[in-house]
């Protein structure tokens, strides 16, 4: 059966994320993931139609719980107990309450929705609730993932044709490939400017033959405090951004390659023009930072061009 293929499956993509989470201290992911490990338990110990009623009662609402409690990145942190004791609080009722003769799907059933015809009614009552604060959640931190995550731990509840098979979910694939987004970004792009790093410039030209290379670089920011030329960089990657040039941040100089020299000098003399008249304003004061630019085609390497470009910047 392809639902039974589906758990199988599901338990793998729940290793590989519990495994990566734990490798890349993402303890908000590892927990989740280890209530979806749990989740497969009370199968080996009571009925499949038993087993699915307790996890389509406690998985909504214990999933938003993980999700929305705040977490350490270190998994020993004490701020971490309340997951642990979490999990373990559920992890023993899972072990009586599915075999209890109380535990039915008459006690359970109340005939109050008509558009579902699932066994566990009371089960979309948690579900709705914890929907719509994750929701919430992800309209204040813009965390989509958390709210596919949950859709894709719960969507075998819907289904009364899936209820013949063990528990399968999806949660598990999407904490996959965001974890290995989140490390892409990490590898490739800078945390603050949210441009391209060097790495990333190193992976784009391989294979360029020939390439002009541009250099801004701003004077003032090696003489600022580090917290404030943060903030300059990041609003000038901002004011950037809008060129849709390709753009790459090396050691705090924004970096341009362009395909022709005509180009660079129409898109430089815009941006030089740009920045001219523009004024940064921190912790309400308004500055104007002082910049240059220097173009260069690409010499034997691209080391070689960035530092006879720096050369360039020493002369003036």
């Amino acid at each position: 059966m392809i639902f039974d293929f589906l758990s199988f499956l599901s338990f793998i993509f729940e290793l590989c994320a519990l495994i990566v989470a734990f490798c890349y201290k993402n303890t908000r992911i590892f927990f989740l993931t280890l209530l979806l490990i749990g989740a497969h338990l009370p199968y080996f110990y009571t009925s499949v139609f038993q087993a699915h009623l307790f996890n389509s009662l406690f998985i909504p609402l214990v999933f938003t719980l993980l999700a929305l409690i705040r977490t350490s990145n270190l998994l020993q942190d004490k701020r971490n107990c309340i997951q642990v004791f979490l999990l373990l609080f559920i992890g023993i009722l899972s072990l009586f309450l599915p075999k209890s003769t109380n535990f039915t799907a008459s006690n359970l059933h109340f005939d109050f929705i008509s558009f579902f015809d699932i066994p566990n009614e009371f089960a979309l009552v948690f579900f709705f609730m914890s929907l719509f604060c994750l929701i919430l959640h992800y309209l204040k931190r813009k965390e989509l993932y958390l709210l596919l995550a949950f859709l894709g731990a719960n969507v075998q509840f819907f289904f009364i044709e899936t209820w013949i098979s063990a528990y399968f979910e999806f949660a598990s694939f999407i904490f996959c490939i965001y974890l290995l987004y989140q490390n892409y970004k990490i590898a490739f792009f800078d945390s603050n400017t949210k441009l391209a790093n060097e790495k990333k410039l190193h992976y784009y030209i391989k294979g360029k033959e020939q390439y002009y290379v541009a250099l801004l670089h701003f004077k003032e920011l090696q003489y600022v405090q580090e917290a404030y030329a943060k903030l300059f960089l990041k609003h000038i990657a901002k004011i950037l951004k809008r060129l849709k040039l390709k753009i790459f941040i090396v050691n705090d100089d924004f970096v341009f390659i362009f395909d022709d020299e005509n180009t660079a000098l129409n898109h430089l003399a815009y941006l030089e023009s740009l920045l001219k008249n523009t004024e940064f304003c921190i912790e309400n004061e308004n500055f104007k930072l002082e910049f240059q630019i220097c173009l260069e085609k690409n010499a034997l390497t691209l080391q070689h061009t960035l530092k006879s470009l720096e050369k360039n910047f020493s002369r003036l």
